[in-house]
């Protein structure tokens, strides 16, 4: 029965493949047999052909439904991120009787990193200093902002966000918090530590988002929302796009309410050529990337590997969605 399963990964890229190999293939190997695909499927025709006769996938981005429906014997997803239910339909694969899986906490430092690393740009000015310095001007004159003393405002009090605070803290920033749970982390924390979503936009000087995108968190950052953002405030997305108004935060930058941005993420992706956002000096863009550091990409498939695992051994780890 074991060499019966079929271990599909349909969209793998030639790193991604080797790092799967180096850290998990032998183990697999007890499970099944594995089948690496390379390259995005470009139809639904071609992605059922990769999976139809799978019992168990690893997937990167999106599943659709109509085309997991048509892959009778799978039984498993286990999707290499935290946001499943961004690219999955979950309803519909607990519906078809499929468990599906992510890798929680695999790129919490990693992305925490790469949110401090925006906001450190935004406040210094770099990517208007980087872009004059290749034009030829030397510029001593635009001046930066220094983070000791000003107010760090965290939407989102996960993994990440944690590592965020740590990170401020080393800084001299003065951490405030907004959760829809504080009691959760009276052991840990002081309760001086949260504020209320209104008060916390009024009062940062920075603001950087960490919730996951559903329902409750979809537009969560509105024109109303923005609107009280303290004037000169500076805005951090790494979680997504989707929790805020893009449209809002345009304006905002326009008229000058935000003084700046730093975005890893946002509403459609990728970017068009003349995407608004482009044209601001006083914003630092990165394409969807903070997670992507080696140390991250073998987390996620050391994770991947003992979902896989676990799941064939009847203890199913990570899950997000069971029927």
């Amino acid at each position: 029965m074991t060499r019966n399963r079929l271990i599909v990964y349909p969209d793998a890229d030639p790193d991604e493949n080797s790092v799967l190999t180096e850290v998990g293939a032998e183990r697999l190997a007890a499970y099944g047999t594995l089948a690496i695909h390379h390259g995005a499927p470009q139809s639904s025709e071609e992605y059922l052909s990769r999976i139809k006769d799978a019992t168990a996938l690893i997937v990167g981005w999106s599943l659709p439904a109509e085309v997991m429906s048509n892959a009778p014997h799978l039984e498993l997803v286990t999707f290499t991120g935290t946001g499943a239910s961004d690219y999955i339909d979950l309803r519909a694969a607990q519906d078809q009787g499929i468990t599906v899986c992510n890798c929680p906490g695999y790129a919490d430092r990693t992305v925490a990193e790469h949110a401090f690393a925006l906001l450190l740009g935004a406040a210094r000015n770099l990517t208007l200093l980087d872009q004059k310095m290749r034009e030829g001007v030397w510029d001593q004159d635009t001046p930066g902002i220094g983070l000791a003393g000003k107010q760090l405002g965290l939407i989102g009090f996960g993994g990440i966000a944690k590592k965020v605070l740590k990170m401020a803290e080393g800084f001299g920033m003065n951490v405030k918090v907004w959760t829809r749970s504080p009691e959760k982390h009276q052991n840990d924390f002081s309760p001086d530590l949260f504020l209320d979503m209104e008060t916390l936009l009024e009062t940062s000087d920075f603001i950087s988002l960490h919730l996951p995108l559903n329902n409750e968190t979809q537009g969560m950052l509105g024109k109303p929302e923005i609107s009280r953002i303290k004037a000169g405030a500076i805005l951090i997305n790494t979680a997504r796009g989707g929790l805020l108004d893009e449209t809002a935060l345009i304006e905002a930058l326009h008229n000058g309410q935000i003084k700046g941005a730093g975005l890893d993420v946002f509403a459609e992706e990728p970017l068009g050529d003349n995407h608004p956002l482009l044209s601001f000096e006083n914003v630092v863009l990165s394409p969807h990337v903070a997670y992507n550091t080696p140390e991250a990409v073998k987390a996620i498939f050391d994770i991947t590997v003992q979902n896989i695992c676990s799941y064939f051994d009847g203890e199913p780890i990570n899950v997000v969605a069971m029927p």
